[in-house]
């Protein structure tokens, strides 16, 4: 959480983040597919370097989902 700001105003930066919750493999393929689209959007935007990923490994990649039950996070004020 970064924003700009305004003089005389604390930054306010988050140190550490710790979730609790619980994980599971997303069987769903065509869910994986979308998370790995997604994924690979964020780091490289070749369209055929996708399709030749998707088509070579997909039937191994392993998506996990983790549904948070409890977040908890440090807040520091920095100057």
């Amino acid at each position: 959480m970064n924003r700009i700001r305004k003089e005389g105003e604390w930054a306010l930066n988050i140190k550490s983040v710790i979730a609790f919750g619980r994980i599971s493999l997303v069987e769903d393929e065509a869910l994986a597919r979308k998370i790995c689209i997604h994924l690979v959007g964020k780091f490289i935007d070749d369209e055929e370097y996708l399709v030749k990923e998707l088509k070579n490994a997909l039937p191994r990649v392993q998506c996990l989902e983790m549904s948070i039950d409890h977040m908890t996070g440090k807040l520091v004020n920095e100057s």
